[in-house]
C-alpha cells in the first residue's frame, strides 16, 4: 500500500537529504558547518524554529488534508479514515553509536567501502521491517486495504496517490510533480495550501529557484571541474582509471549492485507476481552470497583508493571553498532579497 506520508515532513525531509547531498564534505566536530546561505535556508525551512512547534504545526496541516482526501476516496468508491500519524515518532532519526557513518575515517572504509552492499546496521533491517510493518497497521485504512484484491488495491492506489510514475518518468531529473496528477491526496494537499493563502514564498519563488539551482551551476565550475580532474588522475595513477568525477566512483559500486538486485526492478505485470517472490527470497548478504561478496570485496578496495586520493587532494577542503564562496558571491548579489524574504519568513512565524 502507497501510504501517503504529510506533505510537509517530506518536504522537509527531501530539502535535508538534497542540502546534505550537495554538502557531503566531512566536519572535525558533531556540529554542522554554517555557510553564507544557512541562514536563509533555514529561514525557509525551520532549521532554527522549535521542533515541538512545528511538529505542531504539521499534524494540524496534516488534519485538515486528511479531512479532504476522506471525502476524495469516499467518492471514489473507497473507504477511507482520516489518519494523522505520530509525526514525532516518524521523523525520529536517532541511531546507535554502531550505526555511525564515517565514510572519510579510513578503519570505516576499510570495514563498509562506501556503505553500499554491505553497512552498519544491516543484520538489524528484520527488525527494522517489523517495527515498520507494525506501525503501518496502526493505520485505520490498513485492514482495509488488505482486504482488498491485487486488482481493488491497484485502484485505490491510484485513487489516492495517482498513477504509479513510468520508467522515464522516475528516470527524468526535470520531471516535475503535478498536483493534478496526484490522486485525492494531490488534490487535498493543494486545496489546503490554497485555503491557508497569503503564502510569503510566492513573491521569492524565482529567488528559491536560484538557490535551488546553486548546486547545478557549482558542478560546472571551472574550478570544480579542475578538481574532479586532479582526483581522477590520482585515481588513474592507482590503477582506478574511468571515473571523471568522485561521485561516479560509488555509482559504479551502486549501479553493480542494482544489476545484483532485482528489488530494484521494475518488473511487467505478467511477471511481477513471480518476479516479486524471488526478489523476496534472494540472499543480498555478503556472509552467504558470493557474487555480494565478491563486489564488497571490489567496493573496499575501490573506497579505500578513494579515500587516499581525496585526502592527497585535499578534495573536501578544496571542494568546500569552492562552495562558500559560490554562496557568498550569490548571496552578495542578491542580499537585499534574501533579507526581505527571511524577514518575510520571520514575521509569518
Amino acid at each position: 500500500m502507497r501510504f501517503s506520508r504529510p506533505l510537509a515532513a517530506c518536504a522537509a525531509a527531501a530539502v535535508i537529504l538534497t542540502l546534505s547531498a550537495c554538502a557531503e564534505a566531512p566536519s572535525d566536530s558533531d556540529e554542522s558547518v554554517e555557510t553564507p546561505l544557512t541562514p536563509y535556508w533555514e529561514a525557509l525551512y525551520g532549521g532554527g524554529a522549535d521542533m515541538d512547534e512545528q511538529m505542531k504545526e504539521q499534524q494540524e496541516v496534516e488534519a485538515k488534508i486528511q479531512k479532504k482526501v476522506a471525502e476524495c476516496m469516499t467518492e471514489q468508491g473507497f473507504e477511507y479514515t482520516a489518519f494523522v500519524p505520530d509525526f514525532q515518532n516518524d521523523t525520529d532519526m536517532s541511531g546507535s553509536d554502531d550505526d555511525v557513518w564515517d565514510p572519510d575515517d579510513e578503519k570505516w572504509v576499510a570495514k563498509w567501502g562506501y556503505g553500499i552492499t554491505d553497512w552498519p546496521g544491516r543484520e538489524d533491517e528484520d527488525q527494522e521491517q517489523e517495527q515498520y510493518e507494525e506501525e503501518a497497521s496502526d493505520d485505520p485504512n490498513y485492514a482495509y486495504y488488505e482486504s482488498l484484491t491485487d486488482g481493488e488495491k491497484a485502484a485505490y492506489d491510484e485513487a489516492l496517490s495517482g498513477p504509479v510514475l513510468t520508467d522515464e518518468e522516475y528516470a527524468d531529473p526535470d520531471y516535475e510533480y503535478k498536483w493534478e496528477e496526484g490522486g485525492c491526496y494531490g488534490k487535498a494537499s493543494h486545496e489546503v495550501e490554497v485555503d491557508v493563502g497569503d503564502d510569503p514564498l510566492i513573491e521569492y519563488e524565482d529567488l528559491i529557484e536560484k538557490m535551488n539551482s546553486l548546486w547545478e551551476e557549482h558542478e560546472s565550475d571551472p574550478k570544480v571541474i579542475a578538481l574532479e580532474g586532479e582526483w581522477s588522475s590520482c585515481m588513474s595513477d592507482a590503477g582506478e582509471s574511468g571515473f571523471e568525477a568522485q561521485y561516479d566512483a560509488a555509482e559504479s559500486i551502486s549501479t553493480e549492485y542494482g544489476e545484483l538486485n532485482p528489488t530494484q526492478v521494475d518488473p511487467g505485470p505478467a511477471d511481477s507476481a513471480a518476479e516479486g517472490e524471488a526478489a523476496e527470497e534472494l540472499d543480498m548478504s555478503p556472509e552467504t552470497n558470493p557474487e555480494i561478496a565478491e563486489l564488497k570485496e571490489r567496493e573496499i578496495a575501490l573506497a579505500l583508493v578513494d579515500l587516499e586520493c581525496r585526502e592527497k587532494t585535499s578534495y573536501w577542503d578544496e571542494m568546500q571553498k569552492i562552495s562558500f564562496d559560490r554562496e557568498q558571491e550569490f548571496v552578495d548579489q542578491n542580499k537585499a532579497e534574501l533579507d526581505a524574504m527571511k524577514l518575510a519568513l520571520e514575521q509569518a512565524d
